[in-house]
C-alpha cells in the first residue's frame, strides 16, 4: 500500500478513473432500483466490481506507474469542459419544462458522445468503443416503456463502462501484472511510465 504514495504527481489520474467507476456506480444503481432488490444485495453486487477495478486502476497508476496519458490535452480540455455545460444546460432546461425524466437519456448522449473525443485525445480505442455502446445502449432503451427503459438505461450504461474499463487495465498492465492478485513493484531500472498507443 505504501507504494501508492511513491508517486504523487499521478493521483491526477488515479482519481479519474476513480471518478469514472462512482459514475457506472450511480447507474447500476438506478437500473437495478427497477427490480426492487433490498439496498444491501445491490449495494454489495455494485461495491464488488466497483472495488476490484477500482484497486486494479490504482494499482497500475500509483503502484506500477502506468497511467493512460492524454497526448491531446487541448481536445481532452475541451471535451470535458463542454460535458459539464451540457449537463448543466440539460439538468436546467429540463427542470424548466419538468421534464426530469430525461435526464437519464440526455445525460447518456452526453456522456456517450463524449467519450469519442476523449479516446481520439487519449489514442485509446477502448474509450471509443465504450462511448458507442453507453450510446446504442441509451437509445435503444427509448423504445422501452418504462420501467424497461430505466432498466437497459442504468445497467446497460453501467455495463459498458465496466467492460471498458476491464479492458483498457487488461491492455496496460503487463501480463505478470494481470495474472496476479496483489502485482509486485514495479522493479528499479524500469521504464517509470509507459504511454499507451
Amino acid at each position: 500500500m505504501g507504494a501508492f504514495f511513491k508517486r504523487p504527481r499521478y493521483w491526477r489520474y488515479a482519481l479519474t478513473d476513480l471518478g469514472g467507476f462512482v459514475f457506472a456506480a450511480a447507474w447500476g444503481m438506478r437500473g437495478l432500483a427497477v427490480l426492487h432488490w433490498p439496498l444491501w444485495i445491490c449495494g454489495t453486487l455494485l461495491a464488488a466490481i466497483t472495488l476490484r477495478l477500482a484497486w486494479g486502476f490504482l494499482t497500475r497508476d500509483l503502484d506500477l506507474g502506468r497511467p493512460e496519458f492524454v497526448i491531446d490535452r487541448v481536445l481532452a480540455a475541451r471535451t470535458r469542459r463542454a460535458r459539464v455545460i451540457l449537463l448543466m444546460a440539460a439538468g436546467t432546461v429540463l427542470s424548466i419544462l419538468h421534464r426530469p425524466d430525461l435526464m437519464l437519456l440526455v445525460a447518456g448522449l452526453v456522456i456517450g458522445a463524449s467519450y469519442l473525443p476523449l479516446g481520439r485525445a487519449m489514442k485509446e480505442p477502448v474509450h471509443i468503443g465504450t462511448g458507442l455502446a453507453i450510446l446504442l445502449v441509451t437509445l435503444f432503451s427509448l423504445a422501452l416503456p418504462q420501467p424497461w427503459h430505466m432498466l437497459v438505461a442504468g445497467l446497460g450504461t453501467a455495463t459498458s463502462c465496466w467492460l471498458g474499463a476491464a479492458l483498457r487495465l487488461m491492455n496496460s498492465l503487463p501480463p505478470q501484472a494481470v495474472r496476479e492478485t496483489a502485482p509486485e513493484p514495479v522493479r528499479a531500472g524500469a521504464p517509470d511510465v509507459q504511454v499507451l498507443s
